[in-house]
C-alpha cells in the first residue's frame, strides 16, 4: 500500500489501492467459499433471535460447548471451545488460548440487531375494507424506504400453556408477503410532496397490510369482517389468538434474499449487513482457528441501533461477565484483582460497518478520509461526530500492533471517517467497551446504502475482514 521508491530522492506517499489486486488464485477460492457461506447466512438470519440460533447451531457442529461453571482452581485446556448464550439475544463464542489469562484476551465485538419494524402489542385493525397492523419502527432506516416493498413477518410467541410458537411468513417460495402502501403520485402533490424528507412518511403511516377478505362466518351487516378473517387465519394456521399476539414478539423485515450485485458479481446486496456482516465474518474467523495464542472470543450484542441498552447490550454488565467467565476458564482464578488485570490487558476489535463513499453523493464525504468499497478493511482511529461528541479514540500503541499484524498478514487496509466533520459521524459499541479500561479500535466493513433495506458491501472487503479478525484472534499481537 506504500509505494516503493525506485529513486532514493523520491517522496514516499501512501495511497490505499484496490484490494482485488492482492488476491492469488488460492485467495479467490477461499473468498468464494467465505462469501458463499455469508450469502446463505444473511439471507436466512433477519432477526436477533434467528441470528443467535443460527450461530449457535453452527457453533455446536464446530465443537463449541456451553461454558461450564468451573470453580476456583479449575481451568480448561488450550483449544477448548466454549459458548455462552444470554437471553437468546446475545452470544459469546471462545477458544481457550496458550497464554496466561493475565496477558489479556483477544475479543471481537459486533452487534446483531438491525433496523426493522416492530409490531405493536395490539396491532390489528380494519379500515376501508383492508386489515392492517400498527407498528413502531426500530433503528434508523429512512421511513419512506419501508413502503411498497415486499415484507416478511417473524413471530415468536409463548402461549398460556407455555408452548413456544415460532413462525416466519414471507420468506419461502409460495409464501404470502406483506407490504406498506404509499400514496399515488397523482394525489401526493399537497398531502405528501411538500413534506420534508424525514416526514415524507411518518411513523404512524407505517401500517402493514395483512388482509383483505371478509370473514364468511361473520354477519354481513357486522363491522370488522376482514379483521375477523385475519384473526381466524392466524389461529387456524399458527394456533395463536389475538391475546397471544399481544404477548408475542413480532418483527417486519424485507422479504427479499441477499444477492450478488454487478456484472462481475463483486458486491453483495442484502438487508442487514449492518452489522451481521461483521457478526458472520467474526464467527467465520474464529471457526478457522484451532489453538490461539491468547484466549480469543467473539461477542455478539443486541440493541446497538437504539443505544446498546438492556441486558444484552454493550451498556450492561455482559461484557465484564464474559471477561470474568473467560478469565476463570483460562486461569482458574476468580478474584476481582485478577479479572481487572485481565481486563486492562485485553484488546478488542469493535467490528461494525460504516458508510463508505457513494459516487452518487460525494458531497457528503471527505474523499481523502473516507472508506471505499473494495480497498480492504477500514480502520477508524476515532468516531463520533462534530466535535467528536460520543467519540472513541484509539491509542497509537494499540494501532502499532495492528499495523504490524496487517503487514505480516499482507492484509489491505484504509483509514477513514463517516462523512464530513459537521455532516456525518456515528459511533459503535467501542466506546462503551472502552469504558471498562479496555483498548478498543473500530474496524469497519465499508458499506454503501448503509441503513437501508438493501445495503451493499464488497466481497473482497468481507474476505479480508475475516482474515484480519482471524489474525488478531489467533496470533500473538
Amino acid at each position: 500500500m506504500v509505494q516503493k521508491n525506485k529513486d532514493t530522492n523520491e517522496v514516499k506517499t501512501f495511497k490505499p489501492s484496490t484490494a482485488w489486486d492482492r488476491l492469488t488464485p488460492k485467495d479467490i477460492k477461499l473468498l468464494d467459499k467465505r462469501c458463499g457461506d455469508y450469502l446463505n447466512f444473511i439471507s436466512q438470519c433477519k432477526t436477533e433471535r434467528a441470528t443467535v440460533e443460527y450461530i449457535k447451531e453452527k457453533a455446536v457442529k464446530a465443537g463449541f460447548k456451553p461454558l461450564p461453571k468451573l470453580g476456583k482452581g479449575k481451568k480448561l485446556k488450550p483449544g477448548t471451545k466454549v459458548m455462552f448464550v444470554n437471553n437468546n439475544k446475545a452470544i459469546c463464542l471462545g477458544i481457550i488460548g496458550k497464554k496466561p489469562a493475565e496477558d489479556g484476551l483477544r475479543l471481537i465485538a459486533a452487534h446483531l440487531d438491525v433496523p426493522k419494524i416492530d409490531v405493536k402489542s395490539l396491532p390489528l385493525y380494519e379500515k376501508d375494507n383492508v386489515a392492517l397492523f400498527k407498528t413502531h419502527y426500530y433503528g434508523g432506516i429512512k421511513k419512506f424506504q419501508w413502503v411498497t416493498i415486499p415484507l416478511s413477518l417473524h413471530i415468536f410467541a409463548i402461549d398460556k400453556s407455555g408452548k413456544t410458537h415460532s413462525f416466519v411468513i414471507g420468506e419461502k417460495p409460495g409464501d404470502p408477503v406483506f407490504t406498506i402502501s404509499d400514496l399515488a403520485i397523482h394525489l401526493a402533490q399537497k398531502m405528501q410532496m411538500k413534506r420534508l424528507t424525514n416526514e415524507a412518511v411518518t411513523g404512524e403511516e407505517l401500517n402493514v397490510l395483512v388482509g383483505s377478505k371478509p370473514d364468511p362466518k361473520t354477519d354481513k351487516e357486522k363491522p370488522n369482517r376482514v379483521r375477523n378473517m385475519v384473526l381466524r387465519e392466524i389461529e387456524k394456521q399458527f394456533g395463536l389468538t389475538e391475546e397471544d399476539l399481544a404477548w408475542a414478539e413480532m418483527h417486519v423485515v424485507p422479504a427479499f434474499k441477499a444477492a450478488e450485485v454487478g456484472f462481475d458479481r463483486g458486491l453483495i446486496g442484502a438487508y442487514g449487513h449492518d452489522d451481521r456482516s461483521c457478526v458472520y465474518a467474526a464467527f467465520a474467523a474464529l471457526s478457522e482457528i484451532d489453538v490461539p495464542e491468547h484466549t480469543a472470543a467473539t461477542i455478539f450484542l443486541d440493541k446497538e441501533e437504539v443505544g446498546s441498552a438492556g441486558p444484552n447490550g454493550a451498556q450492561s454488565g455482559l461484557i465484564m461477565d464474559i471477561i470474568s467467565m473467560l478469565t476463570e476458564a483460562t486461569s482458574g482464578e476468580t478474584s476481582y484483582a485478577t479479572i481487572r488485570n485481565v481486563t486492562t490487558n485485553t484488546l478488542v476489535f469493535s467490528a461494525d460497518t460504516s458508510a463508505s463513499i457513494d459516487p452518487n453523493y460525494e458531497g457528503a464525504y471527505d474523499p481523502l478520509n473516507s472508506g471505499y468499497l473494495g480497498k480492504g478493511i477500514w480502520i477508524s482511529k476515532f468516531s463520533g461526530k462534530g466535535g467528536k461528541s460520543g467519540s472513541l479514540e484509539v491509542d497509537i500503541e494499540f494501532l502499532t500492533k495492528i499495523r504490524k499484524m496487517l503487514a505480516d498478514e499482507n492484509i489491505p487496509y484504509q483509514f477513514g471517517e463517516m462523512g464530513k466533520v459537521d455532516e456525518g459521524g456515528g459511533g459503535t459499541v467501542a466506546r462503551l467497551i472502552a469504558n471498562n479500561n479496555i483498548q478498543v479500535v473500530d474496524i469497519a466493513i465499508p458499506t454503501v446504502s448503509l441503513h437501508s433495506p438493501f445495503e451493499i458491501i464488497s466481497k473482497v472487503d468481507y474476505h479480508y475482514s475475516v482474515s484480519a479478525y482471524k489474525a488478531f484472534m489467533k496470533n500473538h499481537y
